[in-house]
């Protein structure tokens, strides 16, 4: 129980690190509402929420919520490192609950092990 702990903390501060950098810089793509409702889920302790929300932002691709550009700022490189690193990060750790049994954190089994 303390790796779930553990997963779930990780997931909460990428959740809401992403968040708070959003509302800072102004992000208005609707996925970041869905970031929202995943980083409520996480705060609840509900992964399985989480984990829908999470699924419902469209990463990868043309269009997608990782697609943001900030405007014309004077660290307009330095801010879409940091956005691209943060919503890398959520990615991850929440792509970690994706797969597992129950939506919990177990890890799979190497192959040809029992």
């Amino acid at each position: 129980m303390a790796q779930l702990d553990t997963l779930l903390e990780k997931q909460r501060h990428a959740a809401d690190a992403l968040v708070r950098f959003c509302d800072l810089h102004g992000v208005r793509d609707p996925g970041i509402e869905h970031v929202r409702a995943c980083r409520e889920a996480l705060q609840a302790g509900d992964i399985v929420a989480a984990v829908s929300s999470y699924k419902l932002v469209p990463l990868g691709g043309n269009g997608c919520f990782n697609d943001w550009q900030p405007g014309d700022i004077p660290d307009h490189e330095h801010v879409l490192a940091t956005f691209r690193a943060l919503v890398e990060r959520w990615s991850r750790v929440m792509h970690l609950s994706v797969d597992a049994p129950n939506n919990s954190f177990k890890p799979k089994p190497l192959r040809g092990s029992a």
